[in-house]
């Protein structure tokens, strides 16, 4: 029989391992946990995971969700540099029909591509039931790896057969597409049938992204829907994708992150391969950087590596798209007001909007607007300078493939502010947006075009506004500011050397990559075929503009100097000149059109007067707001600034 004293003994003992396991059981984290968050990291090192007690834990290392057929986690994992592992979504050749024909312009990497380690787990509880998936990706050893310094690094993790599935996978040709080829016995000229062609809810996919910025500091982690995005590129190697917000993928119905220095948390993001422009990936960041003073939208662009499924999948631009949520947030109206046309869609269907858009778009094609009182109120149904603005720059930076008509977007707000009370972009106006000038824009077999008469020859609306004098004139002043300021030599030379210097390294890895070592040269050829534009484009862009206007007068140059660059703001009708290391700038204009000149002082500077030489003579104009007459030979204009106190 148990003493006493033994029997006490057992009970202390039963109590305090009960207490034990009960304080064990409370300091167990209550989901699964990864020891180390997803990141860059120098050397390798093991993962723990630990989950609820009584459960175990399921994982993979290849993208798909773990079940009961996944890896049993017994013991921590090694995470170091995946790169030597075996190449395997990289080595596919159902992705793009090109790698049906004999002569491919596409090359499968014949060497390991960079990768990183992605681990993905659920724990299962007694009942056999799975908890959420976790995913965690790990670069290892990357600051010793080449074309990733200085631009965003993005995870993509979704089950490989979101992707590459016969008949549901969104990245590949597909079954459809296959049978067809079968029984027609060649290639279709469209692509239409192939998965990767397909649009909708039906062919979105779930997905976990990961962002990290330059600094490798994490920006983003969520889950999200992904999709093809774009037209004729969707058959092209890589892909654009594009990645939705949602409450079915994750609580949060935006991405919560400023992913572009902006302040504005999307609802939807794009990871841009280039559409046509898929060697240098330039065109579209390009024009949007320089015309981001001007008074139609644009995006917003974020150079960024990505990795599928842990295996390195190319440059991109990360970057915006035009939604509610966009034109709320960057224009301070109302997301649930708006009405948004894009390639002659709602984007939101609607009678009523359908109503006010064809209404918009019969009063430009059938109205007399050499009628001067119908030209004053096209300006209460259209933004006009944003009009101009759009049209003038897809004009002079060659825009025949695929616009206007397609690629063209505007919106305004469905219900204006009564009696002018809202804010500026609440007046019911239509504003427009650019996007997708990446097709035969900024190219030197489009020099020569005249886009101008294409423009006027493919939009009868545009063509009807174009009788106006006066629209006329707004409009020649504002291609030839683009002309002499926006897309001069002058002024795109130190963009193209920015990007150069930040993406020279990250694009010949990624030609490499999907286009063979023997590629890189590309990127140079296709940086000389801009520039050639570039240089080569204006007397062009004036030629069509004196044809097509049936302009009189001659171009004469203008110049314009400051007696300090730093004194003051001087803006020469629609741009703000640069000055050169001399205080001077030049351009051209035709003498139908007086040009206007506005100043404004800088702190610790008063404005003392315009210096205007006509010929021999000179005079002093001391307005701030000058309209003035070009003779043939020329103007001669100085801004004189003197300092406060003198």
């Amino acid at each position: 029989m148990m003493s006493r004293k033994k029997a006490l003994f057992c009970l202390l003992f039963i109590c305090s391992a009960l207490c034990l396991l009960l304080l064990c059981d409370r300091y167990r984290p209550a989901g699964l946990c990864f020891s180390r968050e997803s990141g860059f990291y120098e050397e390798p090192f093991t993962l723990e995971l630990t989950a609820p007690f009584g459960t175990e834990i399921y994982y993979t290392l290849d993208g798909s969700e773990p079940d009961e057929n996944a890896l049993l986690y017994t013991t921590p994992i090694l995470i170091d540099d995946a790169t030597s592992r075996p190449n395997a979504h990289s080595m596919r050749t159902d992705t793009t029909p090109a790698f049906l024909s004999e002569n491919s312009r596409y090359k499968l990497p014949d060497y390991p591509v960079d990768k990183c380690t992605v681990v993905r787990a659920a724990y299962r509880d007694a009942d056999g039931n799975f908890g959420r998936v976790k995913t965690e990706s790990y670069f290892v050893g990357f600051e010793e790896k080449t074309g990733y310094q200085d631009i965003h690094v993005m995870s993509v993790v979704t089950d490989p057969a979101n992707l590459f599935d016969y008949d549901r996978g969104i990245y590949v040709l597909g079954r459809k597409y296959d049978d067809y080829v079968r029984n027609a016995g060649s290639l279709p000229e469209v692509e239409e049938d192939a998965n990767s062609y397909q649009h909708g809810m039906e062919w979105e996919r779930p997905a976990d992204i990961q962002i990290f910025d330059a600094g490798r500091e994490a920006l983003l982690k969520q889950s999200c829907g992904i999709r093809i995005q774009g037209g004729g590129s969707r058959s092209f190697l890589p892909k654009s994708l594009n990645f939705y917000a949602r409450e079915n993928y994750s609580p949060a119905a935006r991405f919560y992150a400023d992913l572009f220095g902006t302040g504005y948390m999307a609802d939807t993001i794009t990871l841009s391969a280039g559409g046509q422009d898929n060697i240098a990936k330039f065109r579209d960041m390009f024009v949007s950087a320089l015309t981001k003073d001007r008074a139609f939208s644009t995006m917003n662009y974020e150079p960024c590596a990505m990795f599928l499924n842990g295996e390195y999948w190319g440059v991109y631009w990360l970057t915006e798209r035009y939604t509610d949520t966009y034109l709320g947030s960057y224009y301070a109206v109302d997301e649930d007001n708006i009405i948004m046309i894009k390639n002659s869609e709602l984007t939101r269907e609607s009678e009523e909007d359908w109503a006010l858009y064809n209404s918009m778009l019969n009063y430009l094609q059938d109205t007399d607007f050499t009628d001067e009182g119908n030209y004053e109120s096209l300006g209460y149904v259209i933004d006009l300078q944003s009009y101009i603005d759009y049209y003038a720059a897809e004009i002079y930076i060659g825009s025949s493939a695929d616009w206007p008509g397609t690629n063209e977007a505007f919106w305004r707000v469905r219900e204006p502010a009564e009696n002018g009370e809202g804010g500026p972009y609440e007046d019911g106006r239509w504003r427009w947006m650019l996007f997708d000038v990446n097709t035969s824009s900024l190219r030197e077999k489009v020099v020569e075009e005249d886009v101008l008469k294409l423009a006027m020859t493919r939009s009868p609306a545009f063509y009807n506004v174009c009788q106006s004098g006066a629209f006329k004139k707004q409009f020649t002043l504002t291609l030839m500011d683009f002309a002499n300021e926006t897309f001069s030599v002058q002024n795109t030379e130190p963009v193209i050397e920015e990007w150069l210097g930040l993406m020279r390294e990250p694009i010949e890895v990624h030609l490499s990559r999907f286009f063979g070592r023997d590629s890189v040269y590309r990127l140079d050829e296709e940086v000389a075929d801009l520039q050639a534009f570039l240089r080569r484009r204006k007397p062009y862009a004036a030629q069509y503009l004196k044809e097509n206007f049936e302009l009189e007068g001659e171009l004469a140059p203008v110049e314009i100097e400051t007696t300090d660059p730093g004194a003051g703001r001087i803006v020469l009708n629609t741009i703000t000149p640069t000055f050169d290391g001399q205080g001077k700038w030049r351009g051209e204009y035709f003498t139908d059109y007086p040009i206007t000149l506005s100043v404004a002082a800088g702190e610790g500077y008063r404005f003392a007067g315009w210096e205007i030489t006509d010929g021999e003579e000179s005079s002093l104009v001391t307005e701030t707001l000058v309209e003035l007459e070009i003779p043939n030979d020329g103007l001669y204009i100085k801004a004189v600034f003197e300092e406060e106190g003198t």
